[in-house]
């Protein structure tokens, strides 16, 4: 069975090659990345050859860790690459899962990045091999790296087929809204003393502090592999052997709880969505409700061509994104991923207070930017609003609103965190313009490209995370295109603000007028030119999506 899976993948991987020419780019262009950071790779392990087997230890163990914790975090953070094989389409066939799980394991090793990792893995052994030990300890250390390095592999694997498969369940649950706040709190919770930490002993103090880190590490499942060689180095066979026996332990481990959630997929599917509580229809007209709003100002503006069509609309965007686990996935990512990206820079730059301060723009730069292919997730069900005859404007306003009332509040308190860490009182009002200009910003570019360059995404029910064959040119042009337009239009508000961090807080008024009004006037012109669009091209991006 493993070698019928692992054909299977061949041959779906050859035929993807063949018709996706953009696919071919992207993978060559991936290998040549590959390359030229293997010199880097194999110098680093020269360098580290020549150290002590502490410093080698501490090295290794640290980055192999950020290297497993990176594989089990980015594929949650960016949907669409998760390019293994569908489980749920192996549900008709009645194969075990038993037989399926070493096929599918095997396939998930076809891919550049696999690939490089395996290489990276197996790098450790030129730093033992040439290591200053003894010659038995550097022969024994070599071995015991050669041997860890499947192992470091599979963990690698492993962890990203675990934590996209536990978010696609745990998004796709009737609490899905819940857990994503709450695992958006918890990142947030985490990510806020942590920068307060490095900025309270700096750089140097942090690098300090990484031996005892280490040291923890290489006892986790994250670090084992890592850590083996320097055991046996230092001539702790019995340290070694049981690092390396505790590391096959967790791989049997992860093999076990991924055999679970695959048959867990194919007995009970991940949710369609919807599974929320019975509400009043918002496409009904108020006087056929028999409500008190079919009369007075309020029943007078929604009677207004297009205003209660973009009422409609803002409300199904609200429940996408409270049921719809491919929407929680995209939340997910555009909350934690600047969170991660302002510690991971907060390691290596000795300018705390200016990384907090920019965490409200980034989370604001990524909601707003994530939403550029949001028409796309309507499927089939777009040609409701194509029927109706939706005014572009309308449908337009009705995404634009349902993403601002919960984007705007969260970047606002975004930001005066960033403020409160920081010490930076005097920022507040930069920090909220900057924070509101780079969201409206952000839709006013998504308001107007989602109609442009709508590309592929993963059908109601699919898994949020699986990568969609025919997407990846698409995709790739209206990802750089709307990054583009995204950082031009947020320029102005982002020179202000950097204005009024390094010049004096002169700049901080005219960054909240620039960020506010300036980013309101954008976001109009952006749903004006989006809506023109619309009704231009509304029946051909029906017949893409359908």
């Amino acid at each position: 069975m493993a070698a019928t899976v692992l054909r299977l993948k061949l041959r779906i991987l050859g035929h993807t090659l063949r018709s996706e020419g953009w696919r071919v780019v992207v993978m060559i262009l991936g290998g040549l990345w590959a390359l030229s950071a293997l010199p880097s790779v194999i110098g680093g392990m020269v360098w580290l050859s020549g150290q002590s087997v502490e410093v080698s230890h501490d090295v290794l163990v640290v980055a192999g860790t950020v290297l497993v914790i990176g594989w089990a975090v980015v594929p949650v953070l960016i949907p669409g690459m998760d390019d293994s094989l569908e489980i749920t389409r192996f549900a008709t066939f009645g194969v075990p899962v038993r037989r399926l799980v070493p096929g599918l394991l095997l396939a998930s090793l076809l891919g550049v990045p696999t690939v490089f990792a395996a290489v990276v893995c197996l790098a450790p052994a030129i730093a033992w091999g040439r290591s200053g030990a003894g010659p038995w300890e550097g022969g024994a250390a070599l071995a015991v790296a050669v041997a860890a390095a499947p192992l470091a592999l599979a963990t690698c694997v492993l962890a990203a087929r675990l934590s996209t498969g536990l978010a696609a369940r745990l998004l796709g649950t009737r609490r899905s809204k819940e857990v994503g706040a709450l695992l958006g709190l918890l990142v947030v919770g985490l990510a806020v003393p942590g920068v307060v930490a490095i900025g309270a002993v700096g750089v140097e103090g942090a690098l300090e502090r990484v031996p005892a880190v280490a040291q923890v590490l290489g006892w986790t499942p994250l670090g084992l592999v890592w850590a083996a060689p320097a055991a046996m180095a230092a001539g702790d066979v019995a340290g070694a052997l049981t690092r390396v026996a505790l590391a096959a332990a967790w791989v049997a481990v992860g093999i076990v709880g991924w055999s679970a959630l695959l048959r867990a997929a194919l007995v009970r599917p991940p949710s369609r969505g919807g599974q929320v509580r019975r509400r009043r229809d918002g496409m009904l007209p108020a006087r056929r409700r028999g409500g008190a709003a079919a009369g007075g100002p309020i029943g007078a503006i929604r009677r207004r061509p297009g205003v209660g069509a973009a009422a409609a609309v803002t409300r199904r965007s609200l429940r996408y994104w409270s049921a719809d686990p491919r929407y929680s996935s995209a939340l997910l990512g555009a909350v934690v991923a600047p969170v991660v990206i302002v510690l991971l820079v907060a390691t290596v730059v000795d300018a705390p207070a200016a990384v907090a301060l920019s965490m409200g723009p980034l989370m604001a730069g990524t909601i707003g930017w994530g939403r550029h292919n949001d028409v796309a997730f309507d499927g089939s069900a777009f040609w409701m609003h194509v029927s109706a005859r939706v005014p572009g404007w309308a449908d337009r306003l009705g995404r634009a609103a349902a993403t601002l009332v919960w984007a705007a509040p969260v970047t606002v308190a975004v930001g005066l965190v960033g403020v409160a860490v920081a010490d930076r009182r005097d920022l507040a009002l930069a920090a909220l313009g900057a924070s509101l200009g780079v969201l409206c910003a952000g839709l006013a570019v998504s308001a107007v490209f989602s109609t442009l360059l709508p590309y592929p995404v993963p059908e109601p029910g699919a898994n949020p995370y699986a990568a969609q064959m025919g997407a990846v040119g698409a995709s790739l042009l209206a990802q750089v295109v709307t990054s583009a337009a995204t950082i031009v239009l947020c320029l102005p508000v982002l020179g202000l603000y950097a204005a009024s961090m390094w010049w004096g807080p002169a700049a901080t008024l005219p960054t909240f007028l620039v960020g506010v009004v300036g980013g309101v006037g954008v976001l109009v012109t952006g749903i004006v030119l989006g809506g023109r669009v619309y009704d231009a091209r509304a029946s051909r991006i029906l017949a893409r999506l359908a």
